[in-house]
């Protein structure tokens, strides 16, 4: 999936949690929901492309989740 659409999707999710509460309780909202619906694949490709400068268009809550986002260590 392009990053682009997994921002537009992240920030979709953030405009919705971020209405009624602080950014940082936003933030641990929108990692909640990400890490249960979701795929493995898709946060790790958001996750990558915040890493890399190619989510710019990320909103500051949905940038915060990721960095809350947890993810399986490869053994």
């Amino acid at each position: 999936m392009k990053p682009s659409h997994l921002v537009k999707m992240a920030n979709q999710i953030s405009d919705f949690f971020s209405a009624d509460c602080s950014e940082e309780e936003a933030a641990a909202e929108i990692a909640s929901h990400l890490q249960r619906f979701w795929a493995p694949a898709m946060r790790q490709r958001l996750a990558q492309a915040v890493e890399q400068g190619e989510a710019g268009e990320l909103r500051p809550a949905a940038c915060l989740a990721v960095q809350k986002l947890s993810f399986p260590v490869d053994e």
